[in-house]
């Protein structure tokens, strides 16, 4: 059966990665953001895309076609993110709402998106990580977001604590 897993990846390894990935036909899927902006010398615009959680990547793979240790032995894949020892799974609502949010966010004319079987907690919830703007909140909130919807949905152990680890962040994230 699909489903989609959470990996972390060396930062300049996202090419080889997802370059690999295609080759085994595994689905993936890694958020960004896109910036539209006017450009003062003439009528164009400038797009900028920024990769949401850099050095993660949300893949799709049933386990009995493509094993997880095929995946983890892609050079500059670090490893699957674990909640509580297991491998985190990550249900297909989740994914598809923040695609779909992503997608509809740079239109202005948008007023309202509507999804089924999302709860509107959720969905505020993808919001609110999509709007941070530093790289540590925003991977500190997809955690915090992922730990409360995989505990409502998967674990049956309330008693169970998840943990994440972040890297340090770089230098210039501590000056801003």
């Amino acid at each position: 059966m699909m489903k989609w897993y959470l990996i972390t990846h060396n930062l300049h390894a996202l090419q080889v990665v997802t370059a690999r990935m295609a080759i085994m036909e595994v689905e993936y899927f890694a958020p960004t953001k896109t910036k539209v902006t006017r450009r003062s010398d003439c009528e164009g615009v400038r797009t900028t895309q920024t990769i949401l959680f850099p050095g993660y990547l949300f893949v799709r793979l049933d386990p009995e076609v493509v094993h997880p240790s095929t995946v983890a032995d892609i050079p500059g894949v670090k490893e699957f993110v674990r909640f509580g020892g297991e491998i985190c799974t990550i249900s297909g609502s989740l994914i598809e709402a923040w695609r779909q949010g992503l997608m509809l966010r740079p239109n202005k004319n948008v007023t309202q998106i509507e999804y089924r079987n999302v709860s509107p907690a959720l969905l505020s919830d993808l919001e609110y990580v999509t709007s941070l703007k530093c790289k540590l909140a925003r991977q500190s909130a997809l955690f915090e977001v992922l730990q409360n919807h995989i505990g409502k949905n998967s674990f049956e152990n309330v008693n169970q604590l998840v943990v994440s680890v972040l890297e340090h962040p770089v230098l210039d994230e501590r000056i801003n």
